[in-house]
C-alpha cells in the first residue's frame, strides 16, 4: 500500500474528460468513470473479443474524436486503442492547464488535425517488475498506475544512510535515493507521457519538453539563437544545443554508408531504404505504404468530396489529393506570383533556380555531380547573402570517423590519414 496521509497527486485532481465517441458529449472528471463509459460505446458495437478483421471493416462504425477511422486487425486491439483515447483525453486537460496557468507561454499553431491520433498499441500492457504477478493490462492508465505503485511501496532508507533503492524492473541494475528519482526511472522503462498538448495532440514525458514544443513556434523576432550550421533560430539556448546535435553523425546503417544522428533516424532510414514491408494496405485498391500518414492521405483520393481547394483569388481549383494542390500551385501559380522570388544558388556557375529540385537537376546534369555516399539527395544550406547553396560537408562524431576510417582500411589498403585528414568532417558530394 501507498505511504499514510501522502499528500494528493496530480493524477487524484478532477478532470473535465469529455466523451469524443461520434456524437456522444457526456463529460466526466474522474479517469475510472470516463474510462467505464467510453467501455459502453466500445461493447454497443457487439464485437466478439476473438473477433479479427479487415483494415476499414470498423471504418463507418469506430470513430473517435472525428478522425475517420482506427486502422486495427481485432477486437481486442481496437479495445486497446479506444482505451488510449481516454488516457490521451486526460493527457491533453493537462496540456490545458498548462495554458491557462501560464498564458504569457504562446499556443500551439500546427492545428487540429492530427488532436486525436494516438500511437499503435499492438499488445497488451506487460508489468516487468521484480516478483510482480500482475496480468496484462489493457488499459494504459490502469497499468501506468500500477507500475507507479512499485515505486511508492518500495521500502526507503532514511537520508543518514547510503543504502539505495534499486529499480526492480527486468535486467535493470539501476538505483536511486528515493522515491521520485525512482519512479521518474520507471517512466522510461514504460515509455508513459505525462502531457499532451490539446491543440495538436502531441504527447510529452515531461513539462520541459511541452514547453520546447510551444517555444519552437515562436515567432522569428523572440528566436534570438541561431544555428551556425544551418541558420536556424531558436528561442531558447538550451533547444539551440539540442538542434545542434542533430548535424553531427553518430550512427552508421550497415547495410551501406549512410550516417545518421540518432539510432531513431537510423532505423527509420532502414525502414524506409532497404525494407520493402509495406504493413498499411488500402481497402478499395491494391495500394500499401509503410506508415498510417501515407495511407491517410492516399485515402483522400478514395473521397467523393473535393478535401483540397486553392486558397489564391479567383481559382476555384480543387482535387481530392494534398499532391495535387501542391502540383496544381507549381504549375498554375508559381511563374505567375509577383512575391515568388529564386532561393537557391548554384556554387559552381552562379545560376539561380526557385525550387531545390531544379537545383539538384541542374547540380546532376551540367556539372555531373553525383549523390553523397549512402545519402539519397543532395543538401542545402542558407548562406549569409539569404540564397540556399550545395552543402558541402557532413559532421561526423569522433568515434564514427574512427569506424569509417578502419572500415576504409580494409576494404582499400590505403593509409587512415589519406582518407580522412580532418578526423571530425567529410566532403560531400564526389564528383
Amino acid at each position: 500500500m501507498p505511504p499514510a496521509n501522502k499528500p494528493a497527486r496530480k493524477d487524484d485532481s478532477p478532470l473535465e474528460l469529455a466523451c469524443e465517441w461520434g456524437s456522444c458529449q457526456e463529460s466526466f472528471d474522474q479517469m475510472q468513470e470516463f474510462c467505464g463509459h467510453v467501455e459502453g460505446h466500445f461493447k454497443a458495437l457487439d464485437i466478439e473479443e476473438g473477433d479479427n478483421f479487415s483494415f476499414g471493416e470498423q471504418r463507418s462504425t469506430v470513430v473517435y474524436g472525428k478522425t475517420g477511422f482506427c486502422s486495427v486487425a481485432s477486437a481486442k486491439e481496437l479495445k486497446r486503442h479506444v482505451y488510449f483515447h481516454c488516457y490521451h483525453t486526460k493527457l491533453k486537460q493537462w496540456g490545458q492547464g498548462v495554458f491557462k496557468a501560464q498564458p504569457s507561454l504562446g499556443t500551439c499553431a500546427i492545428g487540429l488535425h492530427n488532436r486525436n491520433i494516438v500511437l499503435d498499441i499492438t499488445d497488451n500492457f506487460i508489468c516487468s517488475h521484480w516478483q510482480c504477478e500482475q496480468p496484462s493490462l489493457v488499459n494504459p492508465e490502469w497499468f501506468y498506475r500500477h507500475v507507479e505503485m512499485h515505486s511508492m511501496c518500495m521500502d526507503v532508507p532514511s537520508a543518514d544512510k547510503e543504502t539505495l533503492v534499486c529499480c526492480g524492473w527486468k535486467d535493470c541494475e539501476a538505483k536511486f535515493k528515493g522515491r521520485f528519482k525512482l519512479r521518474e526511472h520507471l517512466r522510461s522503462h514504460t515509455g508513459k507521457k505525462v502531457v499532451a498538448c490539446p491543440i495538436c495532440g502531441g504527447m510529452f514525458a515531461n513539462n520541459t519538453k511541452f514547453f520546447d514544443h510551444i517555444r519552437r513556434q515562436t515567432t522569428i523576432k523572440g528566436q534570438r539563437f541561431q544555428c551556425s550550421h544551418c541558420s536556424k533560430r531558436f528561442a531558447t539556448e538550451r533547444l539551440l544545443r539540442d538542434h545542434m546535435r542533430n548535424h553531427v553523425n553518430h550512427y552508421k546503417c550497415p547495410l551501406c554508408d549512410m550516417t545518421c544522428p540518432s539510432p531513431s533516424s537510423l532505423r527509420n532510414h532502414i525502414k524506409f531504404r532497404h525494407s520493402n514491408e509495406k504493413p498499411y494496405s488500402c481497402e478499395y485498391c491494391e495500394y500499401s505504404c509503410k506508415n498510417l500518414i501515407d495511407l491517410c492521405k492516399h485515402l483522400d483520393t478514395h473521397s467523393t468530396e473535393p478535401a483540397y481547394r486553392c486558397g489564391l483569388t479567383n481559382c476555384d481549383y480543387t482535387t481530392r489529393s494534398l499532391h495535387s494542390i501542391k502540383n496544381h500551385y507549381k504549375k498554375v501559380h508559381e511563374s505567375t506570383q509577383g512575391d515568388f522570388v529564386v532561393r537557391y544558388k548554384c556554387h559552381v556557375c552562379e545560376q539561380c533556380f526557385t525550387r531545390g529540385n531544379n537545383l539538384t537537376a541542374h547540380l546532376r546534369k551540367k556539372h555531373q555531380f553525383k549523390w553523397p555516399s549512402g545519402h539519397p539527395r543532395f543538401r542545402y544550406k542558407k548562406h549569409k547573402d539569404g540564397f540556399m547553396r550545395l552543402l558541402l560537408i557532413r559532421y561526423e562524431s569522433m568515434e564514427l570517423t574512427e569506424q569509417l576510417m578502419r572500415e576504409r582500411e580494409r576494404q582499400e589498403g590505403e593509409d587512415a590519414s589519406q582518407t580522412d585528414s580532418l578526423g571530425r568532417t567529410r566532403r560531400m558530394p564526389g564528383r
